[in-house]
């Protein structure tokens, strides 16, 4: 009688502990969420944003602001950011367009965890001088900083694996290009991708090259 007793009470304090744990059985889930994402708002401050292809993280697809100096947000809606959209922050590609808001962008923070710079999405900035890219991003897709003339410095991160048509293409004041000792290849998608690039030094021109780079710089 005692035994029985004592397994009526440990299966009532077991069921009690589920109910308080939410009926994980298991624990806590580290507030990942399970289902579906659905998002409560498009734009948070001066950024428009959605859902990914995949769906499971944030894509920034438009800039509103005002500032020279843009710093991305690492989560919006406590989901990460893991990709900067189509021409997202592009400016106007000729003086007689009308303005956008990334002629006066002169310099970008992109944060860890952002997998793809989209195509075109930096595309005539002209006033860009610098751009941090993270070792998260694996993907520059075409065009993505085409014709930032002003563009001094960026970064090839290190998780790189494949760069668009003309990424960079006609960047003429690139001088300062970061690349990764430990990096061997990249998968070159296309042609001239730092074509009109003739400031980079001929060791970047040679490193470059060694990891498959195709065209010229002039």
């Amino acid at each position: 009688m005692k035994k029985t007793k004592f397994i009526l009470l440990t299966a009532a304090a077991l069921s009690l502990l589920m109910t308080a744990c939410g009926g994980r059985g298991g624990g806590d889930n580290g507030g990942e969420q399970t289902g579906p994402i659905e998002l409560k708002n498009s734009q948070y401050g001066d950024f428009t944003y959605g859902l990914n292809e995949e769906g499971n993280g944030i894509v920034i697809t438009g800039y509103k602001g005002a500032d020279d100096k843009v710093t991305i947000p690492a989560k919006i809606e406590n989901i990460a950011v893991v990709e900067i959209g189509e021409y997202a922050f592009r400016g106007r590609s000729r003086e007689r367009d009308a303005p956008m808001p990334g002629d006066d962008i002169t310099s970008v923070v992109i944060p860890d965890g952002v997998r793809k710079i989209g195509r075109g999405a930096f595309s005539d900035c002209r006033n860009l001088t610098d751009v941090t890219l993270p070792d998260t991003v694996e993907e520059i897709r075409e065009v993505a900083f085409r014709g930032c003339t002003g563009l001094q410095t960026a970064n090839i991160p290190a998780s790189l694996r494949l760069m668009g048509l003309n990424a960079f293409y006609r960047d003429g004041e690139l001088v300062n290009l970061t690349i990764p000792a430990e990096m061997t290849a990249i998968e070159w998608q296309g042609w001239n991708h730092f074509a009109g690039c003739g400031k980079l030094s001929a060791d970047v021109q040679q490193r470059l090259r060694d990891l498959g780079y195709p065209a010229n710089f002039n």
